[in-house]
């Protein structure tokens, strides 16, 4: 071989050893920055996934938030318009109160509710109270149940009351007191 030939020889040797080099380091170089690349991307993922997540459950949130005010607005729009109709149906009850109270079963029912009280009391000392507004029939109530019959010096509206002292029993069948029971029982 001459030298020419092994000048050839080496110099092909060298740049296939340096081709190779050079091939291998851009390959590591290449896998390197793959990897950086991939474990950006998954950096990256993981981040927008929990923004992501954070972003969801604030939206969920803000929607809870929202919601609970609405409902607690419309409950109490709710509420109000139920007293006030409540309001306004007792009030209506009130007037038909006073209108029954001008006719003549409003008697019959003072005289049934006197001569219950008469019974329960077998005989027993007992006060009979009458409404002030009921003044004008107590002649006619004493008449038609023998009972004797006491102003009341409160006005429970209408109806009877009456009191045995001595076993402290209250036989309540006063308007007023069925009108405020009925008024606290009555839901909307």
């Amino acid at each position: 071989m001459t030298l020419d030939e092994k000048l050839d020889q080496f110099y092909t040797a060298a740049i296939d050893s340096a081709t190779n080099q050079n091939i291998e380091i851009i390959s590591e170089f290449k896998k390197s920055l793959q990897k950086i690349y991939d474990e950006h991307k998954e950096n990256a993922v993981l981040k927008a996934e929990k923004s992501f997540r954070l972003e969801s459950e604030n939206l969920v949130r803000e929607k809870n938030k929202t919601l609970s005010g609405e409902t607690i607005t419309i409950k109490r729009k709710i509420n109000e318009k139920s007293a006030e109709l409540t309001n306004k149906l007792f009030e209506d009850v009130a007037v038909k109160l006073y209108d029954y109270m001008k006719a003549p079963e409003y008697t019959h029912l003072l005289t049934a509710q006197i001569i219950k009280a008469k019974e329960f009391a077998k005989g027993e000392d007992m006060i009979i109270y009458i409404n002030p507004s009921d003044e004008n029939l107590k002649e006619t109530l004493e008449e038609k149940t023998g009972a004797t019959l006491t102003i009341s010096n409160r006005d429970f509206i209408g109806g009877t009351r009456a009191v045995m002292q001595e076993k402290n029993i209250l036989i309540d069948n006063s308007f007023i007191t069925k009108f405020k029971e009925a008024k606290n029982e009555f839901v909307l």
